[in-house]
């Protein structure tokens, strides 16, 4: 290497402790950066043709960068995210990743500089999170937590390649639930407090996430032809306070025909339990405002108990949703559109399916459930449940 090309890298010099120095001209700065002392000219020499090696084909890191750990880089990271909309993240998905950060990730890796995360780094504490973690499903979420946030450490010059390479680790286990069968789902709605029937019934045959039902307001239900427009949903943060907003997924935002099934027990809800505003909430509670989420789980888990169903979840009606809309025909893009399930992508191709093709589904199911009421034994077969899509590990 010419004196003068190495004059615009960097270069060696002695130190008056006699060691020899090592300086390398950063691309990004134009500052020239300390890699390293060493006791011989020799080492130090090595060291600068490698330095200035990697640099050349892209594979060198400013040491000051790649010492910033982990834990000091991921409440940046958490606050410049943004979603695929490129939308801030929302207080419930900035609440949910700081608590994998704490409780998961940041224990073992949070003191590990960026620059020298490796694979074998990711795999011990991969390792130790599937035998003494959460669960499966759990640390599948952290791991593709993990992996993102070092994919945008890549691109921030922290560490020259994500170490995240496990095959699989960021697939959540498919868990195979018990279905409720429509006579379960019709006693459940029956032994909730009457104000909470027809939020079941629409969990079960509207296929609604609990935040979508809670966000409902009077002005979405179409009683008259049998539609509901689900635009918002309502959520509470983990210190109370009310979360507002669009649904969780693109294709969350949809317009679905409603069996005519439900007709008459939205009917008498909107008549005597929704609020009597025009655009008010269509689920309250006792006194006119919002539900609480402690005051429904409350309900829902004396109601669970007493039909000695307390294995069934709220979110376990919406697998009844999918499985019912399954049975009438309905190809995986109808199903994903009707329960708002999809990435950004996946919605694009979701938007094939009509609104005339759901009102075939919505008039399907409403032989399903008139054919099970005549016959209480009848069960809704499980299929394989629909997961959530998310461009996002959220």
């Amino acid at each position: 290497m010419g004196r003068a090309r190495r004059r615009q890298l960097g270069g060696v010099d002695r130190l008056p402790s006699g060691r020899w120095r090592v300086r390398l001209v950063d691309p990004a700065t134009g500052d020239r950066v300390s890699v390293g002392s060493y006791k011989t000219k020799a080492a130090a020499e090595l060291a600068f043709a490698t330095a200035a090696s990697d640099q050349q084909r892209g594979a060198w890191i400013a040491p000051d960068d790649g010492r910033i750990t982990l834990a000091e880089y991921a409440p940046g990271w958490l606050d410049s995210r943004l979603t695929s909309r490129g939308e801030p993240l929302r207080p419930r998905v900035r609440e949910l990743y700081e608590g994998y950060l704490r409780l998961h990730i940041l224990p073992m890796l949070g003191s590990v500089p960026l620059g020298r995360m490796s694979t074998a780094t990711v795999r011990r504490w991969h390792a130790v999170l599937l035998t003494e973690g959460p669960g499966p499903s759990t640390v599948a979420k952290c791991y593709r937590l993990l992996r993102t946030i070092l994919n945008t450490a890549v691109e921030d010059r922290h560490l020259i390649a994500n170490p995240c390479t496990i095959r699989g680790a960021g697939v959540e286990p498919v868990e195979e639930r018990s279905i409720p069968s429509i006579g379960q789902v019709y006693a459940l709605a029956d032994a909730v407090a009457p104000r909470f029937r027809a939020l079941v019934l629409m969990a079960a045959f509207g296929g609604l996430r609990r935040g979508e039902l809670f966000g409902l307001t009077r002005t979405d239900i179409d009683l008259l032809h049998g539609t509901v427009d689900i635009r918002v949903q309502r959520q509470h943060s983990k210190t109370g306070a009310e979360l507002i907003g669009p649904p969780k997924t693109v294709a969350g935002r949809r317009k679905l025909a409603l069996p005519t099934e439900l007709i008459p027990a939205l009917e008498e809800h909107l008549a005597r339990w929704a609020s009597s505003e025009a655009r008010g909430l269509v689920f309250v509670g006792e006194k006119g405002g919002p539900v609480r989420p402690g005051v429904w789980q409350k309900d829902w888990d004396r109601a669970r108990r007493s039909l000695g169903l307390d294995h069934v979840h709220l979110h376990d009606l919406r697998h009844v949703a999918g499985t019912l809309a399954a049975a009438t025909g309905a190809g995986t893009k109808e199903i994903m559109r009707r329960l708002g399930h999809a990435t950004q992508e996946a919605a694009l191709r979701y938007q094939h399916a009509t609104d005339e093709r759901d009102r075939v589904l919505a008039s399907g199911l409403d032989r399903l459930i008139q054919a099970a009421r005549e016959e209480p034994t009848a069960q809704v077969h499980a299929l394989r449940p629909v997961v959530d899509g998310a461009g996002d590990p959220s």
